[in-house]
């Protein structure tokens, strides 16, 4: 006779694309799903404020996948630039 002993160690989120990478609403909705659960036997008032409080944190995230974005793309144009790869970086700089 076999015992089976299971023990749940997570969940997994899985988020596709279609013709590009994930969209920064799409990462701010991943790492929301980590951050900020709320759970659905909540009081009422309770649950709307936790939600309302989710929505506000996942501006802030969307504003700084955003922000990091740009940021990268300025670091890779500076490199760009002192390697000679002008044309590269100018091309880099309008995405």
């Amino acid at each position: 006779m076999f015992n089976v002993n299971v023990a749940q160690v997570g969940s997994v989120n899985v988020a596709t694309s279609e013709h590009g990478g994930l969209s920064d609403e799409q990462i701010a909705d991943l790492a929301l799903e980590k951050i900020c659960l709320v759970s659905d036997t909540a009081p009422e008032p309770i649950k709307q404020q936790a939600l309302a409080y989710k929505e506000n944190l996942k501006q802030v995230l969307i504003y700084y996948v955003r922000l990091a974005k740009k940021e990268e793309r300025a670091s890779i144009v500076n490199i760009l630039e002192k390697n000679s790869g002008n044309d590269v970086a100018n091309l880099i700089r309008r995405l």
